[in-house]
């Protein structure tokens, strides 16, 4: 008789909620065709402070269940706050006069939520197969929101090419995922330290082919050919969730890997390294030419990549909350700069280029000024998160041996470069008004509370980086 595994439904409560609030926003939809979309992206905000409420009391453990393949513990606690953090401003953003929902706003926030359920499974993920669901799970939602800007050509094509090449990465994911199988008899990650220690062929074939899986995902050079295109294709919020969901949520996968699996110094690691280096030039050099905001902030987002893979590089714990403390600084300032472009015109893409920005603190100062402030924060300007960000970064890369050490130096370069990109529209903003003053979108109210958040965050950890730290010996806890 077939034994099925112990369910500790407490540390799948947050799981069990967040679908719960999907079923039910598709149930309204279907009941009430007419259902305001203020009314069905209020049910997904309160979905996600009810899966937050349900998460607190695991916040100071480290338990599993479905006979360890699922983890709740410090470590994957952080990325599910960050995860429902970004779920709840992207229903902000969507609930603008003209955001593009595809005219289904039930379908798109039900698509959003489980998209959001697959970056929690990938945050609490043992196995191979959980990390596996957990990505499929992410991916085939975001193919279809990608295209909910129908009619818009750039949309279109930004769906095709998202599912053509996130497929061909899947592909590797799985196929990698089945020779680390072969290699350690085993899914589970623990297991396969086994394996990557005694350097077996198998094992170096499967774990080459699912970390281009993987990197395909973060948006890691070579693998980040698709960024531009999708984001600037995409819906604006739905961009603006792509940029730091899909990252937090993979990276979290990234970081449990490597942390069970690999020693730091293991020579298996050193194309990790190689492609943070490579994605930190391709990212902030390919910024320099682009005029569109969107395509800007996807080569950023590339940068951004490489910059992360930064905290995994020295020895200890101390980079896991290094990471996080990255990884929430990024999303910061990402979902604050793309509120404050959803705040001009109607929610749509009419300010989606830079030249667009000509004059904007002479007409509208306070949407200037808080434009300025994610802005610099990006380029790591000090009293910003993003400055403390690269401090802890530069802190970990310098304790990393040779490979760290250069990772270090470009990292230098690629700030020095950024400074360059993001201060042009800063410089924008700043030059003699043209036209007439941009009107805010319909429902402004929302942006001005995703701007609040953002701008929040930002200086907090900017002013403030021990607030976050006070965590630190829970996300210590976890690596153990």
């Amino acid at each position: 008789m077939m034994q099925l595994p112990a369910i500790d439904y407490a540390v799948l409560a947050p799981l069990i909620i967040l679908v719960a609030t999907g079923l039910l926003v598709l149930l309204v939809d279907l009941v009430s065709r007419q259902a305001a979309r203020n009314v069905l992206y209020g049910l997904g905000v309160a979905g996600c402070a009810a899966s937050f409420a349900a998460s607190l009391p695991l916040s100071g453990r480290t338990v599993t269940t479905l006979s360890g393949a699922f983890a709740a513990d410090r470590f994957s606690w952080g990325f599910d706050a960050l995860l429902l953090l970004t779920l709840a401003v992207t229903f902000l953003l969507s609930s603008l006069k003209r955001a593009e929902d595809g005219g289904s706003p039930g379908s798109y926030a039900a698509l959003l939520i489980f998209c959001t359920v697959g970056g929690m499974i990938m945050a609490g993920a043992a196995n191979l197969i959980g990390i596996f669901l957990g990505v499929e799970l992410l991916s085939l939602a975001l193919y279809i929101l990608a295209g909910t800007g129908y009619p818009r050509q750039a949309s279109q094509e930004a769906a095709l090419k998202y599912v053509l090449l996130g497929s061909l990465a899947s592909g590797f994911l799985i196929f990698g995922s089945a020779l680390l199988y072969g290699a350690a008899g085993s899914i589970a990650l623990a297991d396969l330290a086994t394996a990557a220690a005694s350097g077996a062929p198998l094992f170096v074939a499967g774990f080459g082919l699912w970390l281009v899986g993987i990197a395909f995902k973060l948006a890691l050079s070579p693998f980040h050919t698709w960024t531009p295109d999708v984001y600037e294709g995409s819906p604006l919020a739905v961009t603006a969730f792509m940029a730091v969901a899909v990252k937090a949520a993979t990276f979290s996968v990234l970081a449990r890997f490597i942390y069970t699996v690999f020693q730091h110094d293991s020579a298996a690691l050193i194309p990790v390294w190689a492609l943070a280096i490579l994605s930190m030039l391709v990212g902030n050099f390919g910024a320099v030419r682009q005029g569109n905001l969107k395509r800007l902030l996807a080569f950023s987002s590339i940068a951004q990549a490489g910059y992360i893979v930064l905290a995994l590089s020295g020895v200890g714990s101390k980079g896991l909350s290094t990471m996080l403390f990255y990884l929430i600084a990024y999303g910061f300032m990402n979902l604050g700069a793309f509120a404050t472009i959803s705040l001009l015109g109607d929610g749509g893409e009419e300010y989606v280029d830079i030249e667009g920005y000509r004059g904007l603190f002479f007409r509208r100062p306070w949407v200037a000024t808080w434009m300025t402030i994610f802005f610099a924060s990006l380029a790591g300007i000090p009293a910003t998160a993003g400055f403390i960000g690269k401090l802890l970064l530069l802190e970990q890369a310098l304790g990393g041996g040779p490979w760290g050490i250069a990772m270090a130096a470009t990292l230098i370069l690629g700030t020095l470069v950024s400074f360059y990109v993001y201060f042009k529209v800063i410089y924008q903003m700043f030059l003699p008004a043209q036209g007439q003053a941009p009107q805010f979108a319909g429902n402004a109210a929302a942006s001005w509370v995703a701007i609040a958040v953002g701008a929040t965050g930002v200086m907090l950890l900017g002013i403030v980086p021990q607030a976050f730290y006070l965590a630190q010996p829970y996300l210590a806890a976890a690596s153990r």
